[in-house]
């Protein structure tokens, strides 16, 4: 029994010692728990930072901008609304009073996109940057309608080379008829038994007589190709003179609402309106060619109207969106679409959303949104 104490006493010393070795260490852990929480928390991501929200310069410029609207509305409204949605951005719209304060307002950090109907070219490359084109555009030009309804206006509208062929065509029928003529009466009317011309002659004769009347002098005793031929001459001339009156009618109507402007070479020694710092400007500019400056397409309209300019120059969607709007009694677009442009969304050299902005265009021509928000607002003029 006594070699059994120490023994006991020895393993009664071991258990005390783990005992408080295991203390020891609980009472540790608090202090270590606690130093690594606190380095998890500065290692630990942060929560992405809350962008600013986009700055949006707009100018009125139908259809893209519309003009006088409560809240803005237009192509370029729509393509923007959708690229701010896909890139999860807010904006704020910032608007200017006229197009060309627009790259300006991106220059001087007073807004971070310009969007309305902004022509990429060379020289604006150089001050800003442009996202990738998302409208195919070009000149084009407008003009006042004519309405002459005086006798002197109406002798200058008529189509004197359409009648001069017309005529032509008109005289080989008529002389077709007459050798017809010649041929059925050569045998039995003495006025018939001449030389060929002078024969032919008559037969002329004849011939416009059964247009004018629709009667042969012989009623006697009318052979059976006579009562064929000479109904069949009457309707054949009836026929001519109707195509006649309708020539001239139409020609004439159509040349009172046309303008002697029908292109670009038309207009060397026209007044001619635009507004400064635009495409259309540059255009004029190059060629040497004056032009009234305008603030606004809206009063570019109104001088047209009124006989102060005599052609305006700008660029086409917006002059095909006004004309039928204007009326075609008042305005028409003439001649075909040059200087052919791209529109673009510009952004002050640099931007970060840049790219952004082009993954959304890119995504929106891929799954038909573009083509959507394209036939809302060129449907009817494309």
């Amino acid at each position: 029994m006594s070699k059994s104490v120490p023994w006991r006493l020895l393993s009664a010393v071991v258990v005390f010692a783990l005992v408080i070795t295991g203390v020891s260490a609980r009472a540790d852990e608090p202090a270590v728990s606690s130093s690594a929480t606190s380095g998890s928390t500065q290692l630990a991501p942060q929560s992405a930072p809350q962008f600013p929200p986009l700055h949006v310069a707009i100018a009125s410029v139908a259809p893209f901008v519309l003009p006088q609207t409560t809240v803005p509305e237009g192509f370029s409204i729509d393509i923007w609304n959708e690229i701010a949605r896909r890139m999860h951005r807010d904006f704020a719209w910032y608007p200017v009073a006229t197009q060309a304060e627009l790259l300006p307002a991106v220059q001087h950090g007073n807004a971070d996109v310009a969007i309305a109907a902004i022509t990429m070219t060379p020289e604006r490359e150089r001050v800003v940057d442009f996202s990738i084109p998302y409208f195919d555009s070009g000149l084009q030009i407008m003009v006042h309608t004519q309405n002459d309804n005086s006798f002197v206006g109406s002798i200058g509208a008529v189509p004197w080379l359409a009648i001069a062929e017309f005529v032509g065509v008109a005289a080989a029928i008529v002389f077709l008829l007459a050798n017809l003529v010649w041929l059925m009466e050569r045998k039995s009317d003495r006025s018939f038994q001449k030389p060929y011309w002078r024969a032919i002659g008559e037969g002329l004769w004849v011939t416009m007589l059964i247009i004018a009347t629709g009667e042969h002098g012989e009623r006697d005793a009318p052979g059976v190709w006579k009562r064929v031929l000479v109904p069949t001459m009457w309707l054949i001339g009836v026929v001519l003179i109707a195509q006649l009156t309708a020539t001239v009618t139409s020609s004439q109507t159509v040349a009172r609402l046309q303008s002697n402007i029908r292109g670009p070479d038309d207009l060397p020694g026209k007044t001619i309106g635009t507004v400064p710092g635009t495409t259309a400007a540059d255009y004029l500019a190059g060629r040497g060619l004056p032009f009234v400056s305008l603030n606004n397409a809206n009063e570019g309209f109104r001088l047209l109207m009124q006989g102060n300019v005599q052609a305006i120059v700008y660029d086409a969607p917006t002059l095909q969106y006004w004309a039928p709007r204007l009326g075609q009694d008042n305005v028409s677009v003439v001649g075909p679409i040059f200087r052919p442009e791209k529109y673009g969304i510009a952004l002050p050299g640099g931007s970060q959303v840049r790219k952004s902005i082009n993954e959304a265009l890119l995504a929106m021509y891929d799954d038909g949104t573009y083509e959507q928000i394209y036939r809302k607002w060129f449907a009817s003029s494309k």
